[in-house]
């Protein structure tokens, strides 16, 4: 066998085994990440579930509620590809570590329920542009971090329940014209604050137990909502 000949069947078969290799390389460098991700959510005290009706991309819900997981350690949860829903109620959170996820075109529901999440952490989730479910009730957000919300035009579900959040703030919310529900309960909204609802035409629920709002005010804004489901 010539040199000329030998030499090309050397480059033959070592870009065979390149090709061959490539899918197994591949594969690693995206699980191995997924896999230590998935490690440190079970440390934290946290789990993780898996739907696996689509095993191409299966979505994934990650659950740290009641957890001791910091606004730092958001970092690793990037390489979690397909989370959908983030259940971080209950935790210490403020949100200066949401700034992680902001690429995550995935995440699709954030549940921040009493946490101490501030104006500055609203800032950061709505970097979180795919979001259409929200919950930052009970919580220190004020109508600083509410405007910062309102830019979230893709949001359906919103709690902003015992915030800090008044009358003159819903009025940030009237970009948000995908929103279907609503839960300002237990903050000191009245009827001025509910003027400002009446032009989200998809709006069909609204809770306002524990406010300051009267039966007329009430009456008035329910009309607009019954329009609104019957124009569904």
């Amino acid at each position: 066998m010539n040199g000329r000949l030998r030499n090309g069947i050397i480059i033959i078969v070592s870009i065979m085994l390149v090709i061959l290799a490539g899918p197994s390389c591949n594969h690693r460098a995206v699980y191995e990440p997924r896999k230590t991700a998935i490690e440190k959510v079970k440390e934290l005290g946290g789990s993780v579930e898996i739907d696996k009706q689509n095993p191409q991309s299966p979505a994934l819900t990650v659950v740290l509620s009641n957890s001791k997981v910091s606004d730092a350690e958001l970092v690793f949860l990037k390489d979690l590809n397909g989370l959908e829903i983030l259940d971080l109620r209950s935790t210490k959170i403020n949100g200066r570590g949401l700034i992680h996820l902001k690429d995550m075109t995935s995440l699709k529901t954030l549940l921040l329920h009493h946490t101490p999440i501030t104006d500055a952490g609203a800032r950061q989730i709505k970097e979180l542009s795919s979001l259409v479910e929200l919950d930052v009730g009970h919580s220190f957000i004020t109508d600083t971090g509410l405007a910062y919300i309102g830019e979230m035009k893709g949001l359906q579900d919103l709690c902003l329940s015992d915030t800090e959040i008044t009358d003159a703030g819903l009025k940030s919310l009237k970009e948000l014209q995908e929103l279907r529900y609503l839960y300002i309960n237990d903050t000191g909204i009245c009827d001025v604050g509910l003027e400002h609802l009446k032009v989200l035409t998809k709006l069909v629920q609204v809770d306002t137990s524990n406010t300051k709002c009267t039966e007329a005010g009430l009456s008035q804004l329910e009309g607009v909502l019954a329009r609104n489901r019957k124009n569904r």
